[in-house]
């Protein structure tokens, strides 16, 4: 998918919008961010089928609304699968942030080695490892996108292509400790929110 350079600016802002959204409350707003990309895919899967059977805007609305709703409760029912794969996000990106100096393919595939292993981490151990994976994954996400901007780097580009991140990072030695200390703040943020819920609960039981 090729993006008008004009939106380039605009994504990264969104980018890096839902980058800090994740790094800070990622755990919280888990289950409204996985209903909210599963509605935006299967809305995009409905305008494509719709686009196919040559309907007109009427139908393709229709089909928007349906497969947005579809998508959304899809992906809401799908939680376990999608802490698999926010673990495996976590265990990857790991693997490819603390290997970028090595072969590429060596990152990647101590990144794939780290994410099959982190997904069933975060199946067994689901709020700490949603925790990390969205502090990280998110801080990662901000951080990438924000060098669009300061250094005019075509993130898009290394999305698309993930074999190419680990270069990315490497050639870039500022970003690797930028990411890891966002992510450490944001990992405290969210271990502080959840440590304040459990503290107002204990008086109540006190009295």
């Amino acid at each position: 998918m090729q993006f008008d350079p004009e939106l380039y600016p605009w994504i990264s802002v969104a980018s890096i919008a839902w980058g800090v959204l994740d790094c800070f409350f990622g755990y919280k707003v888990f289950k409204i961010t996985l209903a909210l990309l599963g509605g935006l895919l299967g809305a995009a899967v409905a305008h494509v089928a719709a686009t196919a059977a040559g309907l007109g805007p009427g139908g393709m609305t229709a089909g928007l609304l349906v497969g947005g709703l579809l998508g959304a409760g899809l992906a809401f029912l799908l939680y376990i699968a999608a802490v698999f794969v926010a673990g495996f996000g976590f265990g990857s990106t790991l693997g490819i942030l603390l290997l970028s100096n090595f072969h590429p393919m060596v990152a990647l595939l101590s990144g794939l080695v780290l994410g099959v292993c982190g997904g069933f981490l975060a199946v067994k151990l689901q709020r700490v490892l949603l925790m990390l994976s969205t502090a990280l994954l998110g801080a990662f996400r901000c951080v990438v996108a924000l060098a669009y901007f300061t250094h005019s780097i075509d993130w898009l580009f290394y999305f698309r292509q993930p074999d190419q991140l680990p270069t990315l990072i490497a050639s870039n030695a500022w970003m690797l400790p930028a990411i890891l200390a966002l992510a450490a703040i944001g990992l405290m943020v969210q271990f502080g929110l959840g440590g304040n819920k459990g503290q107002k609960k204990a008086p109540a039981k006190d009295e």
